[in-house]
């Protein structure tokens, strides 16, 4: 993985919802909820997505309990609080982390569906028991690759963290989709979120003559860095992993001018119905967290999408309809599943039985003087094969 994804030590962090009876539905989530890298705003968005729907009478009448763990981006750590959540009896967990991996197959032999958000990490396209609700981490070299060229660069540039190992692991697999894809990969540069400048990348990159250059990091690094090639007087085309888009991006030297971005799902700015009805419910179950340009990246309304899934695999399988509910009824409703877009907010979801499930598709965004569009609307793109 390039992008880096970005929440207590062996025990639940809170939870969120009424009711912790038999007939209440439990769902854990493993959240990176503290440090540099954490998705804290993402566990926010989801408890916001638990309010709003205990307000309107819970799933097939069934109170939903949100259980929250953060393992502080410490691999024993997160494979504790699996144990944990699984012996709370949760009927799915929503994956937060970069250490499912840690994991992934001790809840898939408790039969546990791991439901979104992040869908950045090998499990989520590798595992049957992963259900990603966007674009996963196979089809992001593509992505990349296809939006700088739609940008019209000639060819790429790359910056990537210093911090997790998979950032320097992808820098193969990119240069050998950029060569297939006719946009070679013509530098690559590490870079650490403490140091404090990055203009010796940005000097190197511009002396390489890269046209776009793609930063693998988090939101914060993205700024500084196109900054600092600003103050350099060099201006690529910069691309960056949707789940790290940020309004702050709009007032940043550099990146507000010209940047290209493919998002797992429809973004959080884009004009939509689904959208509106996300942060009419944001403002009102997690108030100030939209209007805070730092916290409010795509990838913490991944996790919107992601309780909108668990919602449409819980009517689908009739979860609790019976009585107590069951994590087997979750599944049932998953795999029944076929072309499901959530409301337009995912491209068509349609998961398999028994087998891994890829998402091969994205939403185009762009920012170009300050202002964020989709150029393709709500239709996604997708890899010509998985």
């Amino acid at each position: 993985m390039l992008a880096a994804a970005a929440c207590s030590s062996g025990g639940s962090a809170g939870s969120t919802g009424s009711g912790t009876g038999a007939s209440t539905i439990r769902i854990g989530a493993i959240c990176t909820c503290s440090g540099p890298l954490n998705q804290n705003p993402a566990s926010r968005v989801y408890k916001a997505w638990v309010d709003r729907t205990n307000a309107a009478g819970g799933i097939n009448g069934h109170p939903v309990q949100f259980l929250l763990e953060d393992d502080a981006a410490n691999p024993g750590k997160s494979t504790t609080a699996a144990h944990d959540l699984v012996g709370k009896h949760v009927v799915a967990i929503v994956d937060m982390t970069n250490d499912d991996e840690t994991w992934a197959s001790y809840v898939a032999a408790a039969k546990i569906p791991v439901i979104g958000s992040g869908t950045s990490t090998t499990p989520m396209f590798t595992n049957p028991d992963f259900y990603p609700e966007g674009q996963t981490e196979q089809a992001l070299f593509p992505s990349i690759v296809g939006s700088a060229k739609a940008a019209g660069a000639t060819n790429l540039g790359l910056i990537y963290c210093a911090e997790a190992v998979q950032c320097q692991e992808g820098i193969a697999p990119l240069k050998q989709t950029g060569q297939a894809l006719g946009l070679p990969v013509v530098y690559a540069g590490e870079v650490s979120a403490t140091a404090p400048n990055y203009t010796a990348q940005c000097v190197a990159a511009r002396q390489s003559n890269v046209s776009a250059l793609f930063i693998a990091d988090v939101t914060a690094v993205a700024e500084k860095v196109a900054a600092n090639c600003a103050q350099q007087g060099y201006h690529p085309i910069y691309v960056v992993d949707g789940e790290i888009l940020s309004n702050g991006f709009r007032s940043a030297p550099g990146l507000r001018d010209n940047l290209v971005s493919p998002s797992p799902n429809l973004p959080y700015f884009a004009d939509s119905p689904a959208i509106t009805a996300m942060n009419t419910a944001l403002d009102r179950y997690a108030p100030g967290l939209r209007r805070n340009a730092d916290d409010f990246t795509e990838i913490a309304s991944e996790a919107w999408v992601s309780g909108l899934l668990f919602e449409a695999a819980a009517k689908a399988g009739g979860l609790g309809a019976s009585g107590q509910p069951t994590a087997a009824e979750l599944v049932t409703g998953l795999t029944s599943l076929n072309g499901e877009t959530l409301g337009g907010m995912a491209s068509p979801l349609t998961f398999a039985a028994g087998k891994a499930h890829p998402v091969g598709c994205w939403f185009l965004t762009e920012l170009r003087n300050g202002a964020f569009s989709t150029p393709n609307g709500a239709t996604p793109s997708c890899v010509t094969s998985k």
